[in-house]
């Protein structure tokens, strides 16, 4: 006779590969016509992002650019930096196989900037992009919860919990906007720099739709237009907010933002008096968003008939179990002193950190995360001919997160990004830099399941089924349910029988079995 069960699908989405690269975005950078010769290079950075990828025939497509700019002091006798900005593209390919992949994300970051001055019109520059691809499959998994008939079988549940990537995807979103000089400083001549950064983002989850919002600092040097020709300083934030629609996405879904610039165009326009006192932005801000959903289901783990043989079919199965998913963060003070030879600072007009992940351990039941935070900082000196001087420090790091099951087979992510920066200019003209660390982190493991799939029975006639009691002594690593299940009895009957309360036995212990 064959069972029929009550049947459960859940869907899982689990990561199919995984895969990191490091390569060369290279080029030469020639000074364009309208911008005087190069005498110092006083600051090289560069965003590197991903424009476009697709699956083909088992690989992986990538393209992508690094978007770099390059900071000098010119060889006039004008004391304002100049600024350069090129783009390097890069492509690269990925071996990933052949699959219907539901997901397939792939970030790109710098990992390290190299150049040499060839002379006062050209440079030549070489950008270390690291690039990391996943890629997700589908499948539905069939679970059985219980019978449809009751009494035909003794079954024995036990609750798993099935982990689902539900998004691991980028949306982009387009902010355009404009800031104003503050009242007490003078028309901008010419932009020096302009950074823009994420420092609060947030979600809000609706079923298929993700509320996307957040501020970003905005920090600009320029040169002042009016006689004395200072490099000024000023500080806005811009607020944005935008829907996007992501498929399967649910109220009760874990979910992660990190927020990062992918463009940025500006330009410096007049305002209602005719004065140059707006800059005009075009932000492509980049979300990769990570959601997932646990489904917590009992199912059936094993049967047996009290009135005959039983033949159960079981399979092993891999899942993706969740160990830990959240945001913890991480305060750095490090102070940053200015070598000997070079002039005291008497002005900080930036400073950047930017924190990379050198290495991930497991460390017993913790997940340790070693890397190092860089700083950039521009400052001024009133005292000397250069208005401006670049200084670059590196600290290491290290944070640690308890996860409970964790061992040498679990797989860990994150995701380290800064929140916020502050410093303090001492006497000694020394940096003191506070810096604030938010990591996101994700520790899973494959686990075996096995799964009952189905049950038939064999019944046995009344004249071979046990008519009397027994008595017996429990053996180490007995359970109740073992115990029934040998003898073909019910547990309930066992427990009224010995008036138990609940299913819980020790080793020794004397327990009447009913007979059929």
């Amino acid at each position: 006779m064959q069972i029929e069960f009550k049947k459960e699908v859940v869907p899982l989405s689990e990561m199919q590969w995984s895969q990191s690269e490091t390569l060369l975005a290279e080029g030469d950078v020639i000074v364009p016509d309208i911008k005087p010769d190069i005498r110092e290079i006083l600051l090289a950075e560069a965003r590197s992002v991903i424009t476009e990828h697709h699956i083909s025939e088992g690989k992986l497509y990538v393209t992508g650019a690094s978007d770099v700019h390059i900071l000098y002091v010119p060889e006039t006798e004008e004391r304002a930096p100049k600024n350069i900005e090129t783009r390097f593209e890069f492509k690269e390919t990925f071996d990933v196989g052949e699959g219907n992949f539901s997901d397939v994300n792939v970030c790109a970051s710098t990992a390290h900037i190299e150049f040499s001055l060839i002379n006062s019109r050209k440079l030549n520059m070489k950008v270390a992009v690291a690039i990391s691809a996943r890629g997700y499959v589908k499948r539905n998994l069939s679970l059985l919860t219980d019978v449809t008939e009751e009494g035909v079988v003794q079954i024995k549940k036990k609750p798993i919990t099935a982990y689902q990537v539900v998004a691991d995807t980028t949306r982009e979103l387009v902010i355009a906007d404009a800031i104003s000089v503050p009242t007490a400083k003078p028309d901008i001549d010419e932009i020096i720099k302009l950074n823009i950064k994420p420092v609060h983002g947030d979600c809000k989850i609706m079923s298929g739709k993700i509320l996307l919002k957040g501020t970003l600092a905005v920090n600009t040097l320029y040169c002042g237009d009016d006689a004395e020709r200072r490099i000024e300083h000023m500080e806005h934030e811009i607020m944005f907010s935008e829907m996007a629609d992501i498929a399967g996405l649910e109220e009760d879904c874990l979910c992660h933002v990190n927020y990062s610039i992918k463009k940025v165009h500006y330009s410096v326009s007049e305002d209602v008096n005719g004065e140059a006192r707006v800059v005009s932005l075009d932000i492509v801000l980049s979300a990769d968003i990570i959601a997932s959903h646990l489904e917590d289901v009992q199912v059936i783990e094993d049967c047996y008939s009290t009135k005959g043989r039983t033949n159960p079919q079981c399979e092993e199965l891999f899942v993706d179990e969740l160990l830990s998913e959240g945001v913890s963060h991480e305060s750095i003070k490090e102070v940053l002193s200015i070598p000997e030879g070079m002039p005291a600072a008497g002005a900080v007009y930036s400073l950047t950190c930017t924190p990379k992940i050198k290495e991930i351990q497991i460390v017993q039941d913790k997940m340790v995360i070693h890397g190092k935070l860089a700083a950039f900082v521009l400052y001024g000196c009133a005292e000397t001919e250069n208005p401006m001087y670049s200084l670059v420090g590196e600290f290491d790091f290290e944070h640690a997160i308890a996860v409970d099951g964790l061992d040498s087979d679990s797989r860990c992510e994150c995701n380290v990004t800064e929140q916020s920066v502050s410093f303090t200019l001492n006497a000694a003209s020394e940096i003191e830099l506070r810096c604030i660390l938010e990591f996101y982190t994700r520790a899973m493991r494959k686990t075996k399941v096995t799964l009952l799939t189905g049950c038939d029975v064999e019944e046995e006639s009344e004249d071979t089924q046990r008519r009397g009691m027994i008595i017996y002594f429990v053996q180490p690593g007995d359970s109740l349910w073992s115990i029934a299940k040998h003898y073909k009895t019910d547990q309930n009957k066992i427990m009224q029988l010995n008036k138990m309360d609940n299913t819980q036995i020790v080793s020794g212990q004397k327990l009447l079995i009913p007979g059929a």
